[in-house]
């Protein structure tokens, strides 16, 4: 039997006992080392890490913000021409609306064409034409005109949900949104481009003209909402914040006009004869 009661056997016991001690020791500061460097290199790139989560959370719930924003206007067709059209492009009737994003009054109508062309079946469409009131502005022009870049950047539904959500955000009576960049980034508008654009006022001619139209066909509030019939060109105007059924009537007056007599003169209020709508709208058939 051997034992470690002699002394060399003792030395080479305390020998290899130093060496594994020597061994772990080496191990446990290697590893140690290495936990070092990992933790190291973690808190080096977890903040980069975290930040593009985060940018790709934020993304992905702008997306679906947009995709739920954008399916409330489903029914905007390409846009056609640069003009603002929301329904079938064959419709019967047509609602023009001068409207301003900053009147209370468009806010309340804002959802009245809008339900009666979703349950027209294709037979009524509706078109926007900007009317800034000035004691509106400088949040309504602003508004129009970033309008208009969202249309140009994105689309025209884009454009029917930005003026649907501008609506729901905005203080109104001049007040305006929060960020109107914000706000076109949600519809789909990319944003330095959308910057650029409204910066650069390019849209501002045009919201004038519309302005300078609308005063032209008598409008002097907002909403005015002219009910186009598309098989005559004949035009009735609704002035102000109606229901439903008052757009309705004046649909029914157009139709009744189809068998009357054209006027060249003064036609009876409300009703405007013979005589086609902004750019050659509802063209006679």
């Amino acid at each position: 039997m051997v034992t470690l009661n002699t002394p060399k056997l003792r030395c080479y016991a305390k020998k290899a006992l130093f060496t594994t001690v020597v061994v772990v020791a080496t191990l446990e500061v290697a590893h140690y080392r290495a936990q070092s460097q990992i933790d190291e290199a973690l808190a080096e790139r977890l903040p980069e890490a975290m930040k593009q989560i985060q940018a790709e959370q934020e993304e992905a719930a702008l997306k679906a913000d947009r995709e739920s924003v954008l399916a409330s206007w489903a029914a905007a067709p390409a846009q056609p021409e640069g003009r603002h059209i929301y329904g079938s492009l064959s419709a019967q009737f047509t609602f023009v609306e001068f409207s301003d994003l900053e009147c209370p009054y468009c806010k309340r109508f804002h959802d009245t064409p809008k339900t009666l062309v979703d349950q027209s079946g294709g037979k009524v469409n509706w078109e926007w034409w900007h009317y800034p009131l000035a004691f509106h502005s400088p949040g309504a022009m602003l508004g129009a005109q970033a309008a208009e870049c969202v249309a140009e950047l994105a689309g025209n539904q884009a454009f029917w949900a930005f003026t649907g959500e501008w609506f729901k955000r905005s203080e109104l009576n001049g007040a305006g949104v929060e960020s109107a960049e914000q706000l076109a980034q949600l519809v789909g508008a990319p944003a330095e481009p959308f910057k650029q654009c409204l910066a650069s006022e390019k849209y501002k001619a045009k919201v004038e003209q519309q302005i300078a139209k609308g005063t032209e066909l008598g409008v002097t509030g907002t909403p005015a909402t002219f009910v186009v019939d598309n098989m005559t060109g004949n035009r009735v105007l609704v002035r102000g914040a109606q229901t439903p059924q008052v757009l309705l009537e004046a649909m029914k007056q157009a139709i009744a006009m189809r068998d009357a007599p054209s006027s060249q003169g003064n036609p009876p209020a409300p009703a405007e004869a013979s005589s086609t709508v902004p750019e050659a709208q509802a063209k006679r058939q």
